[in-house]
């Protein structure tokens, strides 16, 4: 093979895997005490306002696999028996760079709060359009209220 071929392979590799800053926690059930942090990313969104509540595995698998691009059973297994999935689209921005990120949830009756920061870039930042999203495992209740909460640090 030529080495010129294999070199700029691995370095397309790279690059394309270095653009994605997507966050995607644990898959485990098990590790889920009163949330988890499933996806954080500024792209996936749909660039609306929006929260989506989610309390089946096909609904779940359906969202994963528009917003991973990845195979259905790439879906992280959740037991929705325990858990239900919140997903919450942040409205788009024209630069990149902003860092959403769950810091707690608290659950009150059927009042379930998600606070979060959201931290600009320091300095120059991407010229893109971006569409944030935050997916988090919460534990399941009855008629779920959803509030997300922003927190300045």
């Amino acid at each position: 093979m030529n080495i010129k071929l294999i070199f700029t392979s691995i370095l397309a590799a790279i690059l394309l895997s270095a653009c994605n800053n997507a966050k995607v926690t644990g898959k485990n059930e098990n590790e889920m005490s009163n949330f988890e942090v499933i996806y954080e990313s500024e792209y996936g969104g749909n660039g609306q306002e929006e929260i989506k509540i989610i309390e089946n595995q096909d609904e779940f698998a359906e969202l994963w696999a528009q917003i991973t691009m990845q195979p259905v059973e790439s879906v992280p297994q959740i037991d929705f028996t325990k858990k239900i999935i919140i997903a919450k689209n942040f409205p788009s921005r024209n630069s990149g760079g902003t860092e959403y990120k769950v810091q707690s949830v608290s659950q009150n009756g059927n009042q379930i709060e998600i606070h979060y920061t959201a931290t600009g870039p320091d300095g120059m930042a991407t010229m893109a359009i971006t569409n944030p999203l935050m997916i988090v495992a919460v534990n399941k209740i009855a008629d779920p209220q959803v509030n997300f909460v922003l927190q300045n640090k």
